[in-house]
């Protein structure tokens, strides 16, 4: 076919294929056809970003030969495939930067060495490793959850009890009607805060209360900031404070709060409350 030629097959189009390959530092054989070059190209290269740099780069070539070609015929311009070579990276360039803002190489980094771009990884993006951290000695802390199924609806509540050695102390879960999530949560602190001052063993003792609700740890910090409509549940805290020697609000993250999360999706679906003390 003659986009088979046209594309792939002509002898500087060819050149034109092979010097991208090889600046890539790859070595490759022509195929019979553009549809099997595509069948292949993605399982030459590994790496989740590289991977899409390298698919741009195959429309980028794709592309920028067939516009080429266009021009040479239609406008007489004279053919140049080493300002062909510099215009294909620069469009990889443009439409790196489109998807990967961060990407820190310019046309001219990557026209040098295909090196920068074989090495690259946005760092920003990079999952950090978050882990559930233990309160200082002779504390206790708590990570509560709330969840609830939409915007408004049925809502659970969970929260685990531990000490300072990770020894688990206590668990709750329970159902708490049609909520959102952020009420959801402020009640599942409500409760941890009810439940510690129901056990003599945590009276005068330091106790952490943990969620990774930001809205409500900033409620809980700034009494200034906390909504009117829920000032029954603020005042029951600051009723049940004094029975402790401390009481602290703090985040956390999604990933070190998980035991409290499923805690809390089962509280959905109880008919029952559910409250243990180990």
């Amino acid at each position: 076919m003659r986009k088979n030629w046209l594309i792939i097959h002509c002898h500087k189009h060819w050149i034109v294929w092979s010097k991208i390959i090889n600046w890539w530092g790859l070595a490759w054989c022509c195929l019979k056809n553009l549809t099997a070059l595509f069948s292949q190209w993605d399982s030459l290269v590994y790496g989740k970003f590289q991977k899409n740099a390298w698919l741009i780069l195959f429309f980028s070539v794709a592309w920028s030969l067939w516009l080429y070609h266009n021009d040479v015929i239609f406008k007489q311009t004279t053919s140049n495939y080493d300002t062909l070579f510099i215009l294909i990276l620069t469009h990889l360039c443009l439409w790196i930067k489109a998807i990967e803002p961060d990407f820190s190489y310019s046309a001219s980094d990557l026209i040098r060495s295909a090196e920068g771009l074989l090495r690259w990884t946005n760092y920003k993006k990079q999952r950090v490793v978050v882990v559930w951290s233990p309160p200082i000695t002779n504390s206790f802390k708590w990570n509560v959850d709330g969840s609830s199924l939409g915007k408004s609806g049925p809502s659970g509540i969970g929260g685990v009890l531990r000490n300072h050695n990770g020894i688990l102390l206590g668990i709750f879960s329970l159902s708490v009607g049609i909520l959102d999530s952020n009420v959801a949560e402020l009640k599942a602190v409500v409760k941890a805060i009810e439940l510690s001052a129901s056990n003599c063993r945590l009276h005068h003792k330091h106790i952490i209360i943990e969620c990774d609700s930001a809205t409500v740890i900033r409620w809980m910090n700034n009494p200034h900031n906390r909504p009117w409509l829920h000032h029954n549940l603020f005042s029951s805290i600051q009723r049940l404070a004094s029975c402790f020697g401390s009481l602290t609000f703090t985040h956390s993250f999604r990933e070190s709060n998980h035991m409290a999360d499923h805690m809390a999706k089962q509280g959905v679906f109880r008919n029952t409350e559910f409250v243990a003390w180990l």
